[in-house]
């Protein structure tokens, strides 16, 4: 079972710390209803006009699903085969992907714009993209495959620290991009604007995409956004046992420089009442490093009295400051930290008693097991959690056995109108076994391994074998043949050597005693063979063609035979056979 820390003075004590891609009055900024509600999306002509790259010829709508929402089960980008990227951000389910991403590409752009209104509580717009440029040394610069972001406020005005643009250029790769034959591209990068000095403005975004300025080379993005706050978190009110606290800003940046040195995404501060903590934020991977963001968080006096209900799983613990709690009841736990936190938890706690199980399980070899989530084929000893209603997993200890069965009936499967045959069933390996013939007609014993069978007429019977354990269980159909009292005299055979057909003899079933005599005449009368009293369907006996020690000409053959049936009757047949050379 997962052991699971429960860190309820960080849920309730202290608060629950929203997460920073929670979205806050920016709709579907960042396509995760799937579709591109709230965004225009738009297309057109890619051209070199005084000498500077142009966008013309703008038409709504999109085309050849140049603007395509993507979802985490489309996987990788097909294109870049180096190193993977994900066709959607990081932490999101949906992206958009822009642009055109398939051969004679260029010539073209595509868009998104989209705005919204900055509130209190949206004030940081963070953003995310991976490029996938065609290159082509025979483009100048301004002529080749490009991206950018720009942002605005409702007047059309830059922001500062507002964009992000890139053009391929000849003779080198661009900064922070990688190369793969002719494309360029760049894995999923972060980039984020301030917005608190725009609060109560509308702010715009646009986002471009486009191939090279001729017809051969594409370009295109995936792109994903997020509007949160921007402000330091902390993931608990009261500082811990030590007097200290976590202080948290969004992730997805390049540098983060802190007042007390920390230099990530996470500080561990001194919790002095009054003190004041500042993070200096860069974005990430060569965008503008001068556009920085400065968070400040003030630490201050927080009481409570917090009561709430928690149920684990038997095994697992809640901790409040720093105290285990493990049984059922009600735990009372008060938290002083001098001048900065008194809170008083009260824990109503429920433990769930853990299930184990232990089964022993043979299955035959070629079959599996299932327990829970896991499938076993092998011998040997599994220990398996397996999830229940309560959330608490059950701890299922399997011994598992593997068996080998494997068998084939053996006997005479044709006879005679009349007679019987004896099937038997050969089990490997050997041991205690059961046995199951159907249909039970014309059968001595239904479930005897060995068995008499007399039918009436041709049948088919299954037999099921099962050995000691019923681990393994096999099934077979027999066909047993019944054919009349009768004999077949050949109309054609060839004496070539040819192991085929060589040899004009009689076939017979157990209801004849013996072949008489057989006469072969040629065309003058003349007796090329002769035999008498001899088995049938026996090819040493026929006539192998020769007269004279040798073969004899092709032709019409006529023969005359007698045939002696175990009933005491004989019986004469008189025809013809051709002799093929």
């Amino acid at each position: 079972m997962m052991k699971r820390l429960a860190m309820l003075i960080f849920l309730f004590v202290f608060g629950r710390i929203p997460v920073f891609s929670q979205q806050v009055d920016c709709g579907n900024i960042g396509f995760e209803s799937g579709t591109t509600i709230g965004w225009e999306l738009s297309n057109g002509k890619v051209a070199v006009a005084n000498a500077k790259l142009a966008y013309q010829n703008e038409t709504a709508g999109s085309i050849n699903a140049r603007h395509y929402v993507t979802s985490i089960s489309d996987g990788f980008d097909p294109k870049v085969t180096n190193e993977k990227i994900p066709m959607v951000a990081p932490g999101s389910t949906h992206s958009i992907r822009i642009g055109t991403n398939y051969s004679m590409g260029g010539g073209s752009f595509d868009r998104i714009k989209t705005s919204f209104l900055v509130t209190p509580e949206n004030t940081l717009f963070q953003y995310q993209f991976a490029l996938v440029l065609q290159n082509d040394n025979r483009h100048t610069d301004v002529e080749k495959s490009g991206f950018a972001i720009e942002i605005t406020d409702d007047s059309g005005q830059p922001l500062s620290c507002n964009s992000f643009g890139v053009q391929l250029k000849n003779g080198a790769t661009s900064t922070g991009f990688k190369t793969q034959g002719d494309v360029e591209y760049k894995n999923w990068t972060t980039g984020a604007i301030d917005l608190r000095n725009y609060i109560g403005k509308i702010i715009k975004i646009e986002v471009t995409a486009h191939g090279c300025t001729g017809r051969e080379h594409f370009g295109y993005a995936y792109f994903d956004a997020q509007c949160i706050k921007s402000a330091v978190k902390v993931n608990a009110l009261c500082p811990d046992a030590q007097g200290y606290m976590t202080l948290s800003v969004p992730e997805g940046f390049g540098t983060y420089i802190w007042s007390n040195g920390e230099k990530t995404s996470t500080a561990r501060v001194k919790a002095n009442l009054g003190e004041v903590y500042t993070v200096k934020i860069s974005p990430l991977d060569k965008l503008d490093e001068t556009c920085q963001l400065q968070l400040d968080y003030k630490i201050k006096y927080y009481q409570s009295d917090t009561a709430f209900s928690r149920t684990i799983c038997e095994g697992e613990e809640v901790i409040v400051d720093g105290e285990s709690f493990k049984t059922t009841g009600i735990h009372v736990k008060r938290i002083l930290r001098t001048n900065v936190c008194d809170s008083t938890v009260r824990l109503n706690l429920t433990v769930v008693p853990a299930a184990n199980v232990t089964q022993t399980v043979a299955i035959c070899r070629g079959k599996s097991l299932r327990v829970g989530d896991s499938v076993y084929t092998k011998p040997g000893t599994y220990i398996t959690p397996v999830a229940r209603p309560s959330g608490c997993d059950s701890m299922v200890t399997t011994h598992l056995i593997v068996e080998e069965m494997a068998f084939q009936v053996v006997g005479n499967p044709s006879i005679t109108q009349g007679d019987s045959t004896r099937l038997e069933v050969q089990v490997q390996p050997a041991g205690v076994f059961s046995v199951q013939w159907s249909p039970p007609l014309g059968l001595a014993c239904a479930d005897c391994p060995s068995t008499w069978v007399h039918p009436s007429k041709s049948t088919q019977y299954t037999v099921s074998v099962k050995n000691a354990s019923q681990a393994c269980q096999q099934s077979e159909k027999v066909n047993v043949f019944v054919l009349p009292c009768n004999i077949y005299i050949p109309e054609v055979f060839s004496p070539n050597s040819d192991q085929q057909n060589d040899v004009f003899f009689v076939y017979g079933n157990t209801c004849v005693r013996q072949i008489k005599e057989m006469v072969v005449y040629n065309r003058w009368g003349e007796v090329v063979f002769r035999n008498e009293n001899f088995a049938f369907s026996d090819p040493k006996q026929g006539w192998d063609g020769r007269y004279l020690q040798e073969i004899a000409e092709g032709g019409v053959y006529v023969y005359k035979i007698a045939v002696e049936f175990t009933n005491g009757e004989t019986n004469r047949y008189l025809g013809s056979v051709m002799l093929v050379r």
